[in-house]
């Protein structure tokens, strides 16, 4: 499991998922069986650490109270057993609280009559919430592949890492700023493409443009890569999943972008473009 998708799954177990995504993910949950595995795996570890830490506590517990009698042993050692005891109430209370509800479960009705008239109004949509997506020609009952396109993407080695040896370069500056996944100050820094490393400053801003999740710039900087240079062949595959990642775009305006990288058989991202292939048609 790489690491994005990873922290996509942990964000989802500790209710940090916010609408649409929340939605999102919960469809591919219910429509990946390998996705709800890691899910619940994730969720069974973290019971698992809980309940080694509590049965290590409780037997520290037990073992005081063989040595000395209980009322000595608390008397001594309450200083540390208090704040053991309340980090791990806290610690619980945090996790029940913030796991989401197994789906289909729905929170108790409450009946008209308790609600108070003057109370009732109609939900706002806050000002800084985008509007909701329109399903454009996606299968209602299929699960919205933006989620697969972000789960599926890996910074390339090229970029792994990578730190500008020359650090009053602009170029340099912006490798910096991406090895320290800073996005927002790469995508200041390359507004302006150098002239005399174009090709590379592109590919670096498309990467961070993905980061901050602008599926639809990022698609057009790609797109100028695929035209031609050394990163053709990676921008094909990286702006197909910008395209499929961007909220407007339609299947069959990305569906001809992935059938044409599945079929080269010799596409360094062959084997990535069927796993999404697969996902996508599950």
């Amino acid at each position: 499991m790489n690491e994005k998708l990873y922290e996509l799954i942990e964000d989802y177990n500790l209710g940090r998922l916010k609408p649409p995504q929340l939605e999102q993910f919960e469809a591919a949950v219910a429509t990946d069986p390998a996705l709800a595995t890691a899910v619940a795996t994730q969720r069974a570890e973290w019971e698992m650490r809980e309940l080694l830490a509590e049965n290590a506590l409780r037997a520290q517990i037990r073992q005081g109270f063989a040595e000395q009698p209980p009322s000595l042993w608390i008397t001594r050692n309450w200083k540390w057993l208090l704040p053991v005891l309340l980090c791990l109430g806290a610690a619980g209370f945090i996790f029940y609280r913030n796991t989401p509800a197994p789906a289909g479960t729905l929170p108790p009705a409450v009946p008209p009559s308790a609600v108070p008239a003057d109370t009732v109004s109609t939900p706002q949509v806050p000002p800084s919430a985008p509007p909701p997506q329109q399903p454009n020609d996606r299968d209602k009952n299929m699960p919205d592949p933006r989620i697969y396109a972000m789960a599926a993407y890996e910074i390339p080695e090229s970029l792994s890492g990578m730190r500008g040896a020359n650090t009053e370069d602009t170029l340099g500056l912006a490798q910096t700023a991406f090895a320290e996944k800073n996005y927002r100050k790469v995508v200041s820094l390359l507004a302006v493409l150098p002239p005399d490393e174009r090709q590379e400053a592109l590919n670096l801003r498309a990467h961070a443009r993905f980061g901050l999740q602008r599926f639809a710039d990022a698609a057009r900087d790609f797109s100028e890569l695929e035209k031609g240079g050394i990163y053709r062949r990676e921008a094909q595959w990286y702006g197909l999943l910008a395209r499929v990642a961007t909220p407007s775009a339609k299947r069959n305006e990305w569906t001809k972008d992935l059938d044409a990288i599945r079929n080269d058989g010799t596409h360094p991202y062959r084997k990535q473009a069927n796993d999404l292939w697969q996902r996508l048609n599950k």
